[in-house]
């Protein structure tokens, strides 16, 4: 397989409502256009989290670009603040990311994947469901598609804390209302699930759940794995998500990682 040589690029990206976000790009240094993983962040966390898998992306030949939603975490980059933050303002910055990238010259605009975690992962399906035709495929790292749920029965309850933090009320209003059965069985393109079985965030069930409604998905569940990914696991996931690009871009043959329908 060939091997490219790394280019990294910071990303600024201007919203229409002012606030900016901010990330990094990690390309082929090469001529041409390359097929794109745009990676979403958990709750609460950063893309600097996940910027070391970049260069695995981009020396095989895969644009890959990290960024902080606005209003996605503490430490966060970008513009805004946590309590202004839902999982609907998330799509709406993963969409405006989308927009401003698939323009890039070294950007094949018919080879977009939306790759995210936990929470990433939910609004990368949201955002993947609004725009088929746009999107190639979808990798998610242990996706929290439980949010609904979870955010239902904080409202039933009355506790409205997230993982110990006070959001908008908002938060909890617009994800109990997101229908999750639609943003899988209508979305219709290759899908890659990674799941640790050893989650205690998002039970695994939920991504059993998802590929079986996704139809054209491939579910590899990571023995011992909990709530995010650390050393081998991490980087087989990493080789994981690359190879599932390569794949459907034609690059590889590699048969592993296809679904079995």
């Amino acid at each position: 397989m060939e091997q490219y040589e790394v280019i990294t690029e910071q990303l600024e990206v201007k919203k229409e409502n002012g606030m900016t976000i901010r990330g990094l790009i990690y390309r082929p240094d090469a001529e041409g256009k390359f097929p794109i993983a745009i990676f979403s962040h958990g709750f609460g966390s950063n893309y600097r989290e996940l910027m070391h898998h970049g260069s695995g992306y981009a020396e095989s030949g895969i644009v890959c670009v990290f960024f902080d939603f606005c209003g996605g975490g503490m430490e966060s980059t970008s513009d805004g603040t946590m309590q202004e933050m839902t999982v609907m303002t998330e799509a709406a910055d993963l969409v405006a990311v989308v927009e401003s990238v698939k323009c890039f010259s070294y950007v094949d605009p018919d080879a977009i994947y939306l790759q995210g975690e936990s929470q990433g992962g939910f609004v990368s399906a949201i955002v993947g469901r609004a725009y088929t035709e746009d999107i190639k495929g979808l990798i998610l790292w242990y996706p929290a598609f439980v949010i609904p749920d979870d955010s239902k029965r904080r409202l039933e309850s009355g506790d409205m804390d997230v993982f110990g933090l006070k959001l908008s009320p908002d938060y909890n209003k617009v994800a109990a209302d997101i229908d999750v059965k639609d943003l899988q069985t209508g979305f219709g393109k290759p899908v890659l699930i990674l799941h640790g079985n050893k989650d205690d965030v998002v039970p695994t069930e939920y991504s059993r759940t998802a590929a079986v409604n996704y139809g054209y998905a491939t579910l590899k569940e990571i023995k011992g794995a909990g709530h995010g990914f650390d050393g081998k696991d991490s980087d087989m996931a990493r080789e994981a998500s690359i190879a599932f690009i390569r794949i459907y871009q034609g690059i590889t043959e590699l048969n592993f990682f296809l679904p079995d329908k």
